[in-house]
Formats: C-alpha cells, sequence, structure tokens
C-alpha cells in the first residue's frame, strides 16, 4: 500500500493542481478518499493546493443514507480541521430542472431503470461538473480523484479504457478542459476494495464496519 501512497503523492506534488475528490459514501469512493487522506497526510507540510471533497445528494435518497453520508461528511470536516489539512468538504444538489420529482410529474420521465438511468446523469453527475468547472475557472486545472474501476462493469471498464491516456495514470475528462480525471483504484477488485477498507482503519473517524453492514443489508 506505500507504493500506493507514494503514487498520490507524487501526483499531487508534480500536478500542483488543486485534487477534487467525488464521494458518493459507498465503498469505492470511501477507498478512495480514504487513500487520498492517508497519503497526503503524510506529506501535510507540502499540501500547498486545496483538496475539494465533493459530494453529490441526489434528494431522493433512502433515509438510513443520507444520514449516513451526512455523518461521513461531518467527521470528515471535523478530522480535516483538527489535524489542520485542507480538505474541504462540499455538497452539491441538482438544479432545481433537473431534479427527480421535476422531471417524473412535471416532465412525465417513467422511473429510471437499467435501460433508461436518466438519474444518474441529472442528479449526480451533471451537479458535480458544475462544481468542477468552477474551480476549473479559478484555478486553471485540477485532477478529479474518483473511485472508478475496471472491473466495476462492461460499460465502466469500456469508458475508461475509451478515455484512457497513453502513458499517462490520468482519464481525458469527456466534457470539462482543464480537468484531468485519476481513477486511483482504476485496477482494483472489488475484494481489494473491502480488503483495504476493513484492514486499515478510517483516518476520518468512520467505522468502515458499518458501511459494510450496510452493503449487507442491502443485499
Amino acid at each position: 500500500m506505500e507504493r500506493k501512497y507514494k503514487e498520490i503523492q507524487d501526483v499531487y506534488i508534480s500536478q500542483n493542481k488543486p485534487f477534487v475528490v467525488g464521494f458518493s459514501g459507498g465503498k469505492d469512493s470511501t477507498a478512495a478518499l480514504q487513500l487520498v487522506w492517508t497519503a497526503l497526510s503524510q506529506i501535510k507540510d507540502k499540501l500547498v493546493n486545496p483538496v475539494y471533497i465533493v459530494s453529490s445528494d441526489t434528494l431522493v435518497e433512502i433515509p438510513k443514507v443520507i444520514n449516513y453520508v451526512d455523518k461521513t461528511l461531518e467527521r470528515i470536516k471535523e478530522s480535516a480541521l483538527r489535524e489542520g489539512l485542507p480538505f474541504y468538504v462540499e455538497k452539491v444538489v441538482p438544479d432545481i430542472r433537473e431534479s427527480f420529482w421535476v422531471n417524473v410529474i412535471g416532465k412525465g420521465y417513467s422511473a429510471p431503470s437499467r435501460k433508461f438511468r436518466w438519474c444518474t446523469d441529472r442528479l449526480k453527475i451533471k451537479p458535480i461538473n458544475k462544481f468542477v468547472k468552477e474551480k476549473v475557472s479559478r484555478y486553471g486545472e485540477v485532477i478529479v480523484v474518483l473511485g472508478v474501476r475496471l472491473s466495476e462493469s462492461v460499460s465502466r471498464s469500456k469508458s475508461i479504457k475509451d478515455s484512457s491516456i497513453d502513458g499517462s495514470l490520468f482519464l481525458r475528462h469527456k466534457t470539462l478542459k482543464g480537468a484531468l480525471i485519476y481513477p486511483v483504484i482504476k485496477n482494483w477488485d472489488v475484494e481489494d476494495v473491502w480488503e483495504y477498507l476493513l484492514k486499515n482503519p478510517s483516518p476520518f473517524g468512520i467505522d468502515n464496519r458499518e458501511l459494510f453492514r450496510l452493503y449487507k443489508q442491502a443485499k
């Protein structure tokens, strides 16, 4: 794992750009954030650029998930302040015109399904992309850290491969110039994710075993 931490540190220092870490509260984004947090806390004196932890609230999640994510975000803020780390939590929401109920009731969209997954783009991706665009406008360029994996699905694997930059750790952002995607756990399997989370306590004060239980209860 030290090699992965060193990789993250090298990316942060060599790129000299703010990080934007996408955080949903799920296992993959939690692993990505924990890796970044642990790696960068080891070089605290070299942290000159901010690390934004951005979470997209779809406004339609079940209460148990909302409570878990909100509790986690609060712990992250408290830990960053206590440790003097330049990590900043940002919560984004969909534009009212793109919200779930406006689309379903107002526009007559059918409920999302595997063949018609309009909600992911409108409720999650667009709000985060808007945030990233604002940071690109402010800083010129940013590194977007995502917990995406080749083994997630066939479509995810294709998307990652299509966006890859030869000889680079990064992926091209499909819509935003000035934003490079750093898929920090790209080559991990789901077993790698859980092994890391369950063997390495959270550095920002959550219990990864609670997250594991949430996943088991959802099956």
